[in-house]
């Protein structure tokens, strides 16, 4: 490696939120991953210098001293910029004081074949380039998403944080969030083996060479030693996320791999997932040797047919987080062929129990597509289009409320009547506590005046982790 890069690096482990430029003659340049996020910043064509350890070099971008005042103000309205000018002293410029704390999450670029749709991609190749004739579409869950991941990357920024001064900042972050946060923080530090770890925060890194024009960001990246360390933080409750094999936390690692092997050591990978809200928390391991061989035997040959579209489209249970789902001619083939031949072979009027274990198998694949259809039909109408023999009616109308409270409240006090006529208080549920004090203070002064109903029986697969229901014990709490 190059005594400069050797620097450049040093200077960059230092600073490691901030973009690091060095002077070399008459031009700065920009080393490394960094360079890769500022390039679309400085609207510069990314190229590559030579760094003495193979023939690939390192991502560069460069730029005349004369445009260095112009350049680092657009750099700084995204970080902190940190100047070497090989005078043996280091210019920390900062950035100007922002009204909100928190790094804008969603104004983030995304890849067209992204980590995190890996799992997707790859079992059913062609649906990467499909999926990019819709609109991204925002739900609450995702902008709660996008903002508890906001707020878990401030406090993992910022160890001594006064949590009572930002709570009314953090734009809608409840008192769980927080707390989640903070065990984030927590579990990130826990993880920290020595002194001397280096820990990257919200990190782009590119795995463009197995996935063209592949990158991602990393919640956080902790290497040390001879480990790289993985963590995803995930916020949903709907379904417990496994690191075993995950492909998203893979591509990850062989991202950072890309970006930081040349100056580490790295043999060993780890991946882990931190899921605060349910209580999950999975980890898995690899050796470096093994993420390679997967990246060149699995990844590299599905991503080339992906990127141009090409391959076979392949129906399985990453359908539901596919848009192209509605008007996907291999799904509607897969429900309508399994109805089609099943209704053929049926000899008798009764369906014997296996059959029902078909038909069960293949439900979540026909409820998807034919949720799928019909809201593609909506769009369609909605948008001036038409579906033959269908069309948009006016649909049950929305609950009764008031348009103005404070003028209900003036006319029935004018009428007579008091104010516990027409108002009530009530405690709040488990749930809303959780989000108003916290889950924390929630099971410390509370866990006794809290009651479950039992789950009501549902049909799961074999494989499900759950006991099997047991009739005979629900049967006697009624005799209880």
């Amino acid at each position: 490696m190059t005594e400069i890069y050797k620097k450049y690096l040093k200077i960059q482990q230092e600073h490691v939120d901030a973009f690091v430029l060095m002077r070399l003659g008459d031009f700065y340049e920009i080393m490394g991953p960094k360079a890769q996020e500022a390039a679309p910043i400085l609207d510069m064509t990314l190229t590559k210098r030579g760094v003495g350890v193979d023939e690939h070099g390192v991502p560069m971008i460069g730029f005349p001293s004369c445009t260095a005042d112009v350049n680092i103000g657009k750099l700084l309205t995204v970080r902190d910029v940190v100047v070497d000018d090989g005078d043996g002293e280091l210019k920390l410029i900062k950035q100007p004081e922002k009204a909100k704390p928190l790094n804008d999450h969603n104004s983030r670029a995304h890849a067209l074949l992204s980590a995190s749709s890996a799992a997707r991609w790859l079992t059913c190749p062609p649906s990467a380039v499909a999926a990019e004739a819709y609109p991204n579409q925002d739900t609450d869950f995702t902008k709660e998403g996008t903002l508890a991941h906001e707020v878990a990357e401030l406090f993992a920024r910022h160890p001594d944080i006064n949590t009572a001064d930002l709570v009314a900042e953090l734009g809608g972050a409840d008192r769980e969030m927080i707390d989640c946060a903070i065990e984030y923080r927590a579990y990130i530090e826990e993880q920290k083996k020595d002194n001397d770890a280096l820990v990257l925060l919200e990190q782009r890194v590119d795995f463009s060479p197995w996935v063209p024009d592949g990158f991602g960001t990393c919640d956080c990246i902790i290497i040390q030693g001879d480990t790289l360390t993985i963590i995803d933080y995930k916020y949903g409750v709907g379904v417990a996320v496994s690191a075993k094999d995950n492909p998203q936390m893979k591509l990850y690692a062989l991202g950072a791999l890309n970006d930081y092997g040349i100056a580490y050591d790295v043999k060993k990978i780890e991946m882990h997932i931190f899921q605060p809200r349910i209580n999950n928390v999975s980890a898995d391991s690899l050796t470096v040797d093994e993420l390679m061989a997967w990246a060149e035997k699995t990844v590299k040959p599905i991503a080339q047919k992906a990127a141009k579209g090409k391959g076979t489209y392949q129906p399985s249970e990453h359908c539901k987080f596919c848009p192209h789902a509605g008007k996907c001619r291999a799904l509607t083939k897969l429900c309508t062929e399994y109805v089609e031949t099943h209704s053929l072979r049926v000899a008798v009027p009764v369906l014997a129990p296996h059959e029902v274990a078909e038909v069960l198998a293949m439900e979540p694949s026909i409820n998807l597509w034919l949720k799928r259809v019909k809201d593609q039909a909506m769009t369609t109408m909605m948008n001036g289009g038409e579906v033959p023999g269908w069309k948009i009616v006016e649909g049950r109308q929305g609950l009764r409320k008031w348009s103005d409270e404070l003028k209900v409240v003036e006319t029935l006090k004018a009428a007579g009547f008091n104010w516990e006529d027409f108002t009530k208080t009530e405690l709040l549920s488990p749930a809303a506590m959780d989000k108003a004090i916290g889950k924390k203070k929630v099971a410390e002064l509370l866990p006794d005046f809290i009651e479950r109903a039992t789950g009501a029986p549902v049909i799961a697969p074999e494989s499900d982790k759950r006991p099997v229901f047991n009739r005979l014990a629900e049967a006697q709490k009624d005799f209880e």
